[in-house]
């Protein structure tokens, strides 16, 4: 008998029969067979299921299925439910402000995603906008883990939209320029990638969801200050309707906001005796004058001139063109010599700086008068902001003259 261990010995409970082969279903199809013969080169990919894109330098946009084929299917004209992205989509899981990880997200709230995809449903063009300045578009960026963050945030963006496995798209500003909400940039870079015009869109019916809406707090009920109020003053630009996470996923009443600058009120205002605010009426006095402007910059006053003062043949004298104080009294000089009224289109915010001017009047034998521009200061930095970004003022500013300036004589 041998005491080979390693040789095979029959036992009495030891099957007769080799055992029966398991059926294995194949999951292979035939296409997929085929397509791994293939050479590399031919060989057919699956689309991404979401995709990344840089349009306009400093915006990303991610895309989830094939939106614009979605809305081009939707009777016009076509309903948007757009979303902020951060504390009204999703929140950070470990509850910090700011995301440590592309793994760090949850739902805002549980009923997030049913809401969400009820609305399309229902026929709604569903997008995230988003102001996302922590990340760079850049490889040569100077901001601290500018390219982690942007890693990461497109992970974790990837993650939610494969998630919620609708067609969605997502616009997020990563400069502080046009795009940059409450900026209307990227409202004009969703009508223009959906192929839309303000007349296609139902802007009665659309509706804009953002935790950035100007309320106060509540210290009693731990309820934190809005850091701003951009959400919804870019709705109210885009002229759609606005709600806060609360009041749109919980059914929670409107809670109190404050709002630094109110733009409509300075729009398409029609001025008339009846009104509390007298019409602007602007004379010209003397046939050889000096008009001194004082006031902020954006307060309006390059716009009073060209509106009032150039149609009546005043000359304009302005330091941001001539460089220095000196050459600006050198040309008014000149100007008031040639028998021409003038207009010194400065701050002119200091008494010294008035007393150059008043002395030099003194000095030509002619008369001066102030008009003093008084628009709110946030108006002025609206105004400068745009000035500053578009190169041009649009229509909130065209009023700042007609209702906040006054002649003073």
């Amino acid at each position: 008998m041998s005491t080979n261990p390693l040789k095979r010995t029959n036992t009495a409970d030891r099957g007769i029969s080799p055992p029966a082969k398991r059926k294995v279903t194949a999951t292979t199809t035939s296409k997929a067979a085929a397509n791994f013969f293939k050479p590399t080169s031919q060989k057919t990919k699956d689309p991404e299921a979401v995709t990344f894109q840089i349009i306009s330098d400093t915006v990303l946009k991610a895309q989830h299925g094939n939106p614009e084929a979605v809305v081009a299917a939707y009777p016009k004209p076509v309903r948007i439910a757009a979303f902020d992205l951060d504390d009204t989509i999703i929140a950070t899981a470990s509850g910090n402000r700011f995301a440590k990880d592309k793994n760090d997200w949850r739902w805002w709230h549980a009923s997030v995603p049913a809401k969400v995809k009820q609305l399309h449903s229902e026929g709604f063009a569903i997008v995230f906008i988003s102001n996302q300045a922590a990340i760079s578009l850049r490889s040569d960026t100077k901001l601290p883990n500018g390219m982690k963050s942007l890693n990461n945030w497109k992970a974790k963006v990837a993650a939610v939209l494969t998630t919620l496995d609708l067609p969605v798209t997502v616009f997020a500003a990563t400069g502080h320029d046009l795009y940059r909400k409450p900026r209307m940039g990227m409202w004009g870079k969703l009508l223009e990638g959906y192929g839309l015009t303000e007349e296609s869109v139902d802007l009665e019916g659309s509706v804009f969801v953002g935790d950035a809406a100007g309320r106060a707090g509540d210290k009693s009920r731990k309820l934190k200050k809005d850091h701003s109020c951009s959400d919804r003053d870019f709705a109210a630009n885009v002229r759609i309707g606005f709600q806060t996470p609360e009041e749109f996923f919980l059914g929670d009443e409107t809670k109190p906001f404050e709002r630094l600058l109110h733009p409509s009120d300075y729009l398409d205002v029609e001025l008339t005796t009846d009104t509390e605010v007298s019409p602007l009426v602007f004379t010209k006095k003397n046939e050889v004058e000096i008009i001194l402007f004082c006031g902020s910059p954006g307060a309006g006053k390059s716009t009073f001139y060209w509106t009032y003062m150039q149609p009546l043949g005043y000359e304009r004298v302005n330091q941001d063109l001539l460089k220095t104080r000196d050459k600006c009294i050198k040309v008014a000089t000149q100007h008031v010599e040639d028998k021409q009224p003038v207009v010194v289109d400065n701050t002119n915010a200091d008494k010294d700086t008035r007393a150059v001017w008043v002395g030099l009047a003194a000095k030509l034998n002619v008369p001066i008068r102030l008009v003093h521009f008084t628009a709110p200061a946030k108006l002025c930095e609206h105004n400068d902001t745009v000035r500053a970004l578009t190169g041009d003022l649009v229509s909130c500013r065209k009023l700042v003259q007609e209702r906040r300036a006054r002649p003073a004589y």
